[in-house]
């Protein structure tokens, strides 16, 4: 979705800088992923969306859903990484806690942020909710404990053109425009790590039974969405007719492709870590 643009959490303001704190609560997670962020910068857009889906936020609805979707994948297993490489990899004690971190925060952002796709899309192609959403209800359920903050992006300066060459292995197409997913840009804190991975993962995009993965995880969303979607109501919507097909298309790639990605290389990569 970057054709929208990207509202960093430190620039949000009001309403926007208060979802942005529900998010974080109520998806248990330690930053707002792109999804939301880029959202943000349409007028109107992600308050349009939260005041719709919050009530099955808080109420723990959407968020064990989703975990529950992907849980008990089928997945290969990458050759376990032994501490010692980690360490010539550039990997110390405390990053390969911030490691750690990274995927567990994936891991639960990403099928939040599909469900949450695939009901904006209910909500988009929904006209005769736009009667207005009916208020929430006070939160009922208590979300787990986040896992720690996560570092910032490094910038292009501190990548320099190594970096940014080998970052640029995991660009996603997303309809015309490029993107690198936030899971590959936090690791090139560690260039020597973001390469074994890049030598690990980049012959599996494309391989079958990781193909298959991919599309069960949409299946295993599908499955959960239309109860979640059952009762959600959305006022008139605050955008025009080409918002909305742009709004379509760059959901689907993010819901079909970006997210499940996630999902299926932040759970390898982390089985891998030592202990994993």
């Amino acid at each position: 979705m970057t054709m929208f643009g990207d509202l960093p959490e430190d620039q949000a303001s009001g309403r926007v800088a208060e979802i942005y704190g529900e998010i974080r609560t109520y998806g248990a997670v330690p930053y707002v992923s792109s999804l939301q962020r880029q959202l943000a910068t349409v007028p109107g857009c992600l308050e349009w969306l939260w005041e719709a889906v919050r009530p099955a936020f808080i109420d723990g609805s959407v968020p064990e859903a989703a975990w529950g979707a992907v849980r008990g994948l089928d997945l290969p297993a990458l050759a376990p990484v032994q501490r010692p490489a980690l360490r010539a990899m550039g990997v110390d004690e405390a990053g390969e806690a911030v490691l750690q971190g990274i995927y567990e925060t994936f891991l639960r952002a990403s099928p939040v942020n599909m469900v949450t796709a695939s009901l904006m899309g209910h909500l988009l192609a929904e006209d005769a909710a736009d009667e207005g959403a009916e208020s929430a209800a006070a939160p009922s359920w208590q979300p787990p404990a986040p896992p720690p903050p996560l570092p910032g992006f490094p910038s292009d300066a501190e990548l320099g053109a190594e970096g940014r060459a080998l970052l640029n292995l995991f660009t996603v197409d997303m309809g015309g425009s490029t993107f690198v997913p936030g899971l590959y840009r936090l690791l090139a804190h560690w260039p020597g790590y973001l390469a074994h991975v890049a030598v690990e993962i980049h012959p599996l995009f494309q391989r079958p039974d990781i193909l298959a993965t991919c599309h069960d995880i949409v299946a295993r969303i599908d499955a959960v969405v239309p109860p979640l979607s059952r009762g959600l109501t959305a006022s008139p919507k605050p955008f025009d007719a080409a918002t909305i097909a742009a709004l379509w298309a760059s959901l689907g790639v993010y819901r079909g492709t970006t997210s499940p990605q996630m999902i299926v290389f932040s759970t390898l990569l982390r089985d891998a870590l030592p202990g994993g």
